[in-house]
């Protein structure tokens, strides 16, 4: 059995091309503040700058330029990315909340790196090595529990897609009731049963059973 897939609405131009921007410039904030964060680890992991005080270690130009930068061009990123996800669809918004894993994993890799072989080689570094262990962790347990719900969410989905229109799996029908036609209850039937199985979802079965009656309809 075949039926035409519901119309989608066109999505505008403008929020896709500010969703392609928002992913394209939130990976260059975090690339940036990885890349800021080094540069203070290789002066052994602080630095400071301005104040009345006499300061060891000055921070680099670039850093104090480039961290706040890409820090609130993060915030600017992700809300881009919300609101063209918000015309494209739900799939398509959650990638914003890739953020945390993509900012803790990266960030927690530098620890680890410069834990294990800080500038110098003077041994590990147990405090930087406990921070990289954390900030994995905390990027990696959401990731996780993501990926296992979209696992989850997906399993229930048997759908084929051929020349543009939806193939749905047939299931044996059920006994005709009586004094009822028999296809048109076979039809109506197997679409039930594949929304109760999570083939179809609410707006498909509507759209399909109506199209079944119509047919029904025109041919009596």
């Amino acid at each position: 059995m075949t039926f035409g897939a519901p119309e989608k609405t066109p999505v505008p131009l403008a929020r896709a091309i500010g969703f392609l921007l928002g992913i394209a410039a939130l990976a260059f904030c975090i690339a940036l503040l990885w890349l800021g964060m080094r540069a203070v680890m290789d002066l052994g992991g602080f630095c400071a700058s301005g104040g009345p005080y006499v300061i060891a270690v000055e921070c680099p130009d670039a850093v104090l330029a480039t961290t706040p930068l890409s820090i609130f061009g993060a915030f600017l990123a992700i809300g881009l990315i919300l609101w063209g996800g918000a015309a494209l669809g739900g799939s398509w918004i959650s990638l914003a909340f890739l953020a945390w894993p993509a900012l803790f994993l990266s960030l927690g890799w530098n620890f680890l790196e410069y834990g294990f072989f800080p500038p110098g080689g003077d041994g590990w570094v147990w405090s930087w090595l406990f921070c990289g262990v954390l900030f994995v962790l905390m990027g990696a347990v959401p990731l996780a529990i993501a990926i296992g719900i979209a696992r989850e969410g997906s399993g229930g989905v048997g759908r084929a897609y051929a020349s543009g229109r939806v193939v749905v799996r047939p299931t044996p029908p059920p006994p005709p009731e009586p004094g009822e036609d028999s296809a048109l209850v076979d039809r109506l039937e197997r679409l039930a049963s594949l929304r109760r199985r999570g083939d179809l979802t609410n707006q498909e079965y509507e759209a399909a059973k109506a199209a079944t009656l119509a047919e029904a309809g025109s041919g009596s």
